[in-house]
């Protein structure tokens, strides 16, 4: 089992004195450090997140009528399949069958 090594990237971050105050009261030192860069990367994926549905409203907004109706229409379509799809699988639960993971 080789699996690639791990590369890591140290990133100096400055924080306001208060916060380092509150998480050096509230976090035990062992801990600190992990849950700092937890916090930050929740926050950092949460911008993009945002970002990335800003981009999505743009996407849409700017779309022809056409294009927009044939796209509601395919996912009416699936919606169908879909609901054939959970019958399925709450047959093969009520005889039984153990769910695929």
């Amino acid at each position: 089992m080789s699996a690639e090594p791990r590369r890591y990237e140290v990133v100096s971050v400055s924080l306001p004195r208060e916060l380092v105050k509150r998480a050096n009261a509230l976090i035990p030192k062992a801990h600190r450090s992990r849950v700092i860069t937890k916090v930050l990367t929740s926050y950092l994926d949460a911008i993009e997140r945002r970002k990335v549905a800003e981009e999505y409203r743009t996407y849409y907004s700017q779309r022809a009528a056409g294009e927009a109706k044939e796209e509601r229409d395919l996912l009416a379509e699936w919606e169908l399949s879909d609901a054939e799809a959970w019958a399925i699988l709450d047959d093969e639960e009520k005889r039984g069958r153990r769910p695929t993971r």
